[in-house]
């Protein structure tokens, strides 16, 4: 049940480019970024450990000098260890970003590896980011349009450079998000200043984009001294040996973090469900009836029964489209799928069939990483990202309309309480409407503990950060 722990993680260490490329395909069209001969002056490190509920799990190291022409070259690298379901796994993240001399992205390389693999590239072109991406043998072309130059998280303080701040300032920049290939505005709020040792003033600035905050102490060269995110999540500046001193044993579990308390009594696989809200507005959780409403402080689930399903063709419009992440389009992925639906006689056979496909083909495994649909078929195994990754994306090549939905869950094993998760929905209920499934639990249809916040890819579900650490549930009396 873990819910992409990678959101988490890069709002720490800020997502980072790449410091080696030997990994990336020959015949690529970007080349990588020759730090040795852009660089024009010494570069400026620094080191921060980074902390989770005060425990230090690892260190990031940031890099930036001058380059020809008046720009600035960015570089970071950062290693931890993460857990989940009593799982851990290390991250490394690597990168650079190049700006030209008014602060504007021009390219930029970066790596993920948790352990799964991911390399790219990029290059910010008239009208769009062009992206190279690697990953699970596999490499794709993407272009993301924009209006303008767009920042990354490591280049994002540029905007603050060189002005004269005070509290309440406000400044906007377009913001492009290379884990989910996704652009918006990230705005950058000055708050409180703070007077260092050497007596110069830095600034806390609050930094939301994508649905994330993050705050950011940075000294008058713009310089992150420290950074905080939800969880506990820290990134604080130190020595060198001081970030690499890290401590041992097991780091503290994001699962166990990002549990939802729930009070009274939550029935076992209820069709219908009605709960309290509290600690944050119901309005965060999506609205889609039938199936999901929100009204006042209440979100109240009621799932179709199969007996009222109508008879549908396996086919059907919309929702079915390939992305970076569900490649419905890929030749393993179509012919697995029509292997899985055979001769399926309509779509809520098929969609069972793949159902039961997923959840016996992927071994329940918690894994920290970018899941996508056509690397799960190959590893089989993932955890509730991966399971809802891989059937989407077969559901899609079959063309079956389905999508992620992401919020919360219940489960009575784990502590009688929510926790964040991923399932599919797929459209068979009464008029088409949309009926959640979930192979990582076994479960079809799904049961009504499933509280939607957000549809979508990647990029939507990076807004489910925001409420971490503020939902309260209770179940309704009145019901």
């Amino acid at each position: 049940m873990r819910w992409l722990a990678l959101a988490e993680v890069a709002a720490v260490v800020s997502f980072a480019a790449l410091a080696t490329l030997s990994l990336v395909p020959r015949g690529e069209v970007l080349a990588p970024i020759d730090a040795a001969a852009l660089a024009a002056g010494p570069a400026e490190e620094t080191w921060n450990g980074i902390f989770l509920a005060d425990q230090h799990i690892g260190y990031a190291m940031s890099r930036e000098a001058a380059a020809q022409g008046g720009g600035r070259l960015f570089e970071q690298r950062a290693a931890f260890t993460i857990a989940a379901m009593g799982v851990s796994q290390q991250v490394v993240t690597m990168g650079t970003a190049l700006v030209d001399e008014a602060g504007r992205l021009q390219r930029f390389d970066f790596l993920l590896s948790s352990p799964v693999l991911i390399v790219g590239r990029g290059e910010v072109r008239p009208g769009a980011v062009h992206v190279e991406l690697q990953q699970d043998g596999e490499l794709q072309v993407i272009d993301v349009p924009v209006k303008e130059p767009p920042s990354l998280s490591m280049t994002a303080t540029q905007i603050v450079r060189g002005k004269e701040l005070k509290p309440g300032d406000r400044f906007e920049t377009p913001y492009f998000d290379p884990v989910t290939m996704s652009q918006s505005t990230m705005v950058v709020t000055v708050e409180a200043p703070e007077i260092l040792a050497n007596g110069e003033v830095a600034w806390w600035l609050s930094m939301d984009a994508n649905g994330l905050t993050s705050r950011r102490l940075v000294d008058p060269g713009g310089g992150v001294l420290r950074e905080e995110s939800a969880m506990g999540l820290r990134a604080v500046r130190m020595t060198q040996a001081e970030a690499m001193a890290v401590d041992g044993g097991e780091p503290p579990d994001l699962v166990a973090l990002a549990k939802v308390p729930i009070s009274g009594q939550v029935p076992a696989e209820a069709a219908t469900l009605s709960l309290v809200v509290s600690g944050v507005e119901a309005s965060r959780f999506a609205s889609d009836p039938p199936l999901q409403a929100v009204a006042e402080n209440r979100v109240s689930v009621s799932v179709p029964p199969e007996a009222t399903w109508p008879v549908l063709p396996v086919t059907g419009n919309g929702d079915t489209e390939a992305t970076v992440t569900l490649q419905a389009t890929h030749a393993e992925i179509v012919e697995r799928a029509r292997e899985v639906v055979g001769d399926a006689p309509d779509r809520a056979t098929a969609a069972r069939r793949l159902h039961d496909f997923v959840y016996e083909h992927v071994a329940k495994v918690p894994t920290m990483g970018v899941p996508n649909g056509l690397g799960v078929l190959r590893s089989a195994q993932g955890d509730c990202n991966e399971h809802t990754a891989l059937y989407v994306s077969l559901a899609r090549a079959a063309g079956i309309p389905s999508r992620i939905a992401a919020g919360l869950v219940y489960s009575q094993r784990l502590d009688h309480a929510f926790y964040y998760h991923a399932w599919p929905e797929v459209r068979l209920g009464p008029g088409e409407s949309w009926v959640p499934i979930d192979p990582t639990l076994d479960q079809f249809p799904a049961d009504a503990t499933h509280l939607k916040i957000v549809t979508g890819d990647l990029d939507r579900q990076l807004e489910i950060m925001g409420l971490i650490g503020k939902v309260r549930l209770a179940v309704d009396p009145a019901r």
